[in-house]
């Protein structure tokens, strides 16, 4: 999304700079704008090196002149926050997780300090209407909702219709994590429900620190001949249209960006009703809300019927592709280009 965004905006005529922990010597993975300036900071950990950065991005701010910065996926980023305040910048802190977050991850005293260091933000922007309830009312008259752009689909999923070795393929694209994802959770819900659809895959696409456990756990179900992994690539377009079901059973999101992707190309989607961010994209008869979170068994419960019934499917990925037209990239790049242009014209705080 950031490089969506930056090259939106440099379209515009903004120059834009973007800033990372990456090392001098990193690639993106992600096209990057030409017209797009990146600074890449390092990082290594160590209060040596929080001021290091903090130096550096200060210095940046200062010598290119930089009235207004995006701070995406800050949380308690002290370097950030004292970089900007100090360098004069207007700050607009973009949230990329659902609150939800700051109960089910953080311990009371690291949300408290989270919510005390938005205060010094000049705007927060959030991706989901009802995000804007579960921060302090202190903060509210601050937020500004903006969700992710979702491009239509050039192609369309057939969740009705078996592809050409007779099988149907459940679709899970994620990174592969135990703190937020949980895909363990949907091999096991798949283990559960396997042997009743016998004409069923798994195919989970993505990287991370939990392949190697997420693959230990398949072979102890016996199901390797039915589960497949494939690495994380860029354009994933492809793997939405070859699949019948889409499946993410994490705890919270933001605005997922796989999963509204995939019902922009037809596909139904399965995930949990206290998953903030996956319920608000699915509730809207675009999938299947199992009861709960972080249960197996719900999970399954709801995989069922979404799996025995092609029909339903086909209904509910027509009213996901409906549902997605309303995050159009070109109005959610104007919502922020107006964002810009509220800040810029504001007395500094």
């Amino acid at each position: 999304m950031i490089c969506h965004l930056a090259g939106a905006l440099a379209d515009k005529g903004v120059a834009v700079t973007l800033f990372s922990w990456d090392p001098p010597n990193a690639k993106s993975y992600y096209p990057i704008h030409p017209g797009v300036c990146w600074v890449r900071l390092g990082f290594r950990t160590g209060i040596a090196d929080k001021f290091r950065r903090f130096w550096k991005m200060y210095r940046h701010l200062k010598s290119q002149g930089i009235s207004i910065f995006i701070g995406f996926v800050m949380s308690a980023d002290k370097v950030v926050y004292a970089a900007t305040k100090l360098s004069g910048v207007t700050l607009i802190v973009a949230e990329r997780n659902a609150p939800s977050m700051y109960w089910l991850r953080y311990n009371r005293w690291q949300r408290a300090t989270c919510f005390a260091l938005m205060h010094l933000a000049d705007r927060i922007a959030v991706q989901i209407p009802s995000f804007a309830e579960c921060y302090p009312a202190s903060l509210r008259r601050r937020i500004e909702v903006i969700p992710n752009p979702v491009p239509p689909a050039s192609r369309m999923a057939r969740p009705d219709m078996a592809n050409e070795a007779g099988r149907f393929v459940l679709l899970a694209v994620s990174r592969l994590d135990s703190v937020q994802k949980r895909i363990d959770c949907l091999i096991r819900a798949f283990a559960r429900i396997a042997r009743t659809y016998p004409e069923w895959d798994l195919r989970i696409v993505g990287d991370g620190p939990e392949d190697g456990a997420l693959r230990r756990i398949v072979a102890e179900t016996g199901l390797s001949e039915r589960v497949s992994f494939d690495p994380a690539r860029a354009d994933v377009f492809d793997v939405y249209v070859q699949a019948h079901l889409f499946a993410i059973p994490s705890l919270w999101e933001g605005f997922p960006n796989a999963l509204a992707e995939a019902l922009s190309h037809g596909l139904p989607a399965v995930g949990f009703a206290g998953a903030a961010g996956v319920a608000d994209l699915i509730g809207d008869d675009a999938g299947w809300l199992a009861p709960g979170l972080d249960d197996e068994a719900s999970f399954a419960r709801a995989l069922a019927p979404a799996m025995a019934d092609g029909t339903e499917r086909a209904r509910r990925g027509a009213r996901a592709v409906k549902n997605m037209e309303a995050f159009a990239p070109q109005a959610q790049f104007d919502r922020w280009t107006q964002l810009i242009n509220d800040v810029a014209e504001e007395p500094a705080r």
